[in-house]
C-alpha cells in the first residue's frame, strides 16, 4: 500500500501544479511588469536649440513672407475695402491699411490623429504588400482660393504656409511616395509617384507607365474656361494635410 502511494504522489502533485497554474491565467489579473525605457532618438535636440532654430526662422523668413503678402493685399486695394467697410460699419477708419498677413509659425494635429494616420499608412502598405521607408514633411503652401479646384474641400487660410505628411517606399536605392491602386479590390498595388506627388519616372514600378497613361488622360481642359480641375489619381491617398496652423501671438498682444 505504502509503495502505490509513493508512486502516485509525484503525478497528484503534477497535476496539482498544472491546476493551479491553469486557474491563475484565467483568472489572475496580468502582472504589472516594469516596461523596458525608450531612449531618446538621436534626432531629438535641446530646447536651446529649438529655440535658436525658432527664432532664426522669424528673422530670416517671417518678414520677407510678411512683405510680400500684404503688397498683395496692398495692390487689391484691402485696405480702401476695409475702409469703406469700417464706414458701412459706422466705424471709424483708422486709415493704417490691411490688417497684416498671418504668417504660419506652426502646423499641429492632435495625438490621437496622428496615431490613426499612422496605423492607417501601415496598414494601407502592408495590403499592398510593400514596406514604408521613410515619413516626409512637406513644406507647402494653400492656393489663393476658397476652395480647391472642383472640389467642396475649403481652404481655411488661403496662401498660408502648411505641411504634407507622406510615406515613401524603397525601389531600388531610391525613397518614393506612392499611393494605393484599389481597382481590384482584392489586389491593391502602390503606384509610386516622383518627389513632386507628378507620375513616376518611366522604369520605376510595375505601373509607371499606366500611371503616366492616367495622368495624361486626366489634365486638365484649358480651353474651357469654366471647366472643373479633375483628379489627377483614382485609388487611396496615404497623404495627410489639413492641418491646424497658427502664427505666434503678435507682440502687442
Amino acid at each position: 500500500m505504502n509503495q502505490l502511494k509513493t508512486k502516485w504522489l509525484p503525478l497528484t502533485l503534477v497535476f496539482l501544479l498544472f491546476f493551479t497554474l491553469s486557474s491563475c491565467n484565467e483568472e489572475c489579473p496580468p502582472c504589472d511588469i516594469d516596461p523596458k525605457p525608450v531612449a531618446a532618438p538621436d534626432q531629438v535636440i535641446e530646447v536651446d536649440q529649438a529655440k535658436m532654430a525658432y527664432d532664426a526662422y522669424g528673422k530670416r523668413r517671417v518678414p520677407l513672407i510678411q512683405r510680400y503678402e500684404d503688397s498683395i493685399n496692398r495692390s487689391r486695394g484691402y485696405d480702401k475695402k476695409q475702409q469703406i467697410q469700417q464706414e458701412k460699419n459706422g466705424q471709424k477708419s483708422d486709415n493704417t491699411g490691411p490688417k497684416p498677413f498671418d504668417v504660419a509659425r506652426y502646423v499641429h494635429y492632435d495625438y490621437a490623429t496622428i496615431k490613426q494616420y499612422l496605423a492607417y499608412i501601415e496598414q494601407e502598405a502592408k495590403a499592398a504588400n510593400v514596406e514604408i521607408s521613410t515619413l516626409r514633411f512637406y513644406l507647402s503652401n494653400y492656393p489663393d482660393q476658397t476652395f480647391f479646384p472642383g472640389t467642396k474641400d475649403s481652404i481655411m487660410h488661403p496662401r498660408q504656409n502648411s505641411v504634407l505628411i507622406s510615406p515613401t517606399i524603397k525601389k531600388g536605392k531610391r525613397d518614393f511616395l506612392f499611393y494605393i491602386d484599389d481597382s481590384i479590390e482584392e489586389q491593391p498595388k502602390a503606384v509610386i509617384l516622383n518627389d513632386g506627388f507628378g507620375p513616376a519616372p518611366k522604369g520605376f514600378g510595375d505601373n509607371a507607365s499606366e500611371n503616366n497613361r492616367s495622368y495624361a488622360s486626366f489634365l486638365p481642359n484649358l480651353t474651357e474656361p469654366n471647366a472643373k480641375a479633375p483628379m489627377l489619381y483614382q485609388g487611396r491617398s496615404v497623404t495627410m494635410n489639413k492641418g491646424n496652423g497658427a502664427p505666434p501671438p503678435y507682440p502687442e498682444q
